[in-house]
């Protein structure tokens, strides 16, 4: 069981969240903190107070047609970016749904399209230059 706590606008604020996985079950309770959670998870709670003011330094997925609890299903497989999802094993995904083995497809071609931008812009940058 792996616990999340992030930042999210809740009535006109920004609150601390708590998704907390079901076990033996694919639903994950999501709620704002509680001093209950802060008990049950203190590790992680103390790691989320100690990163909540970073900045992020990859982007979180955000591919046509996925929906949030499809997001955070992912997350919770350790798939945090696109690129994770282009480079997941099809078995893990496959255990969840097909559609996620779509998604990786979809994630795949996003991959290599953004890797043919910044090499063609690269190019003309260096065009430029010249």
């Amino acid at each position: 069981m792996k616990v999340q706590f992030y930042k999210k606008m809740f009535n006109g604020e920004m609150r601390d969240f708590a998704r907390i996985p079901v076990t033996d079950t694919k639903d994950i309770l999501e709620t704002p903190v509680r001093a209950s959670d802060v008990e049950r998870f203190p590790k992680e709670w103390a790691e989320y107070q100690k990163n909540k003011d970073k900045k992020p330094t990859k982007k979180t997925i955000h591919l046509p047609g996925l929906a949030e609890d499809q997001r955070i299903e992912l997350e919770l497989k350790g798939i945090k970016t696109v690129e994770d999802l282009a480079s997941a094993k099809t078995t893990v995904l496959q255990s969840m749904g097909n559609i996620y083995v779509t998604m990786q497809e979809i994630a795949k071609l996003q991959v290599k399209a953004d890797a043919k931008d910044k090499s063609t812009s690269k190019k003309s940058e260096e065009k430029k230059e010249e």
